[in-house]
């Protein structure tokens, strides 16, 4: 068995997992297609399929595969490298179970996916837009126990950057110290929110400021993913309308 990894375009991802659906019954998948602007590598067995992104120093792990005994066998053969799994699924991970206990992958944690529909003006004058010189200390607070590298999909210096020259990053400044971050992406008529913290009092308003971006910019629907035990956060978006939608991704970790 050849157990090495090779480098691939999304496009030809796109091609083979389309080739492997046609041709055999899948039994486990965690592939929801990918992103043409990033890097893969790809490892075919004879009934699996292995993708795999590098993103800060592990990788994050993409499967399909029909044959449950030879996929444990290579996810097992996995130990030079540190290892994270997602199931985006609205049915639970039941049937996941003993494939990761016997490939040696960990829970890390369950993230629920929720909608706001209720796109309105609200009071608020707490956040600005962030500047190139904020970069650092937005990382600082980005970088801290509050979120993880392996489940929060934290941007690298250099993506954050990017989106503060593209408007994207909203910081709340209180005497020269910024206390507060959110991240957004636009999606046509979406909005994606990346990322949300705030050690202020105000830290509700900096999330009213991006509501009030969408309004600006006809934008019909916001959507993110809140960690199902952050209660407080949870409580927090439900007071300005938002709702799940059922989806729960959950994440597994296998360490090197």
């Amino acid at each position: 068995m050849n157990n090495c990894f090779i480098s691939i375009t999304a496009v030809e991802i796109k091609n083979v997992v389309s080739n492997f659906k046609d041709s055999h019954r899948i039994l486990f998948s965690n592939y929801y297609g990918v992103n043409e602007q990033e890097n893969f590598e790809i490892l075919k067995l004879d009934r699996s399929i292995l993708i795999r992104k590098k993103e800060h120093d592990f990788y994050r792990l993409f499967l399909l595969s029909a044959d449950e005994k030879e996929l444990v066998n290579i996810l097992r053969a996995l130990q030079e490298d540190t290892y994270v799994l997602n199931i985006p699924t609205k049915k639970g991970v039941e049937d996941w179970q003993n494939l990761l206990t016997l490939s040696g992958f960990s829970f890390l944690a369950k993230y629920d996916r929720y909608f706001n529909k209720q796109i309105e003006y609200r009071e608020s004058e707490v956040g600005t837009y962030a500047a190139e010189k904020d970069a650092l200390e937005i990382m600082n607070l980005l970088y801290a126990d509050d979120f993880s590298i392996y489940t929060d999909y934290l941007p690298t210096r250099e993506r954050l950057s990017q989106m503060i020259r593209n408007k994207q990053v909203l910081v709340n400044n209180v005497d020269g110290h910024i206390l507060g971050v959110l991240i957004y992406t636009i999606e046509g008529k979406k909005c994606y929110l990346n990322i949300w913290i705030d050690r202020s009092k105000d830290g509700l308003f900096l999330l009213f400021d991006a509501y009030n971006i969408m309004v600006k910019k006809g934008i019909d629907l916001a959507y993110f993913w809140v960690k199902s035990t952050n209660k407080k956060i949870i409580k927090l978006h439900k007071l300005t309308g938002a709702v799940s939608d059922g989806l729960s991704d959950y994440s597994y970790i296998k360490n090197k």
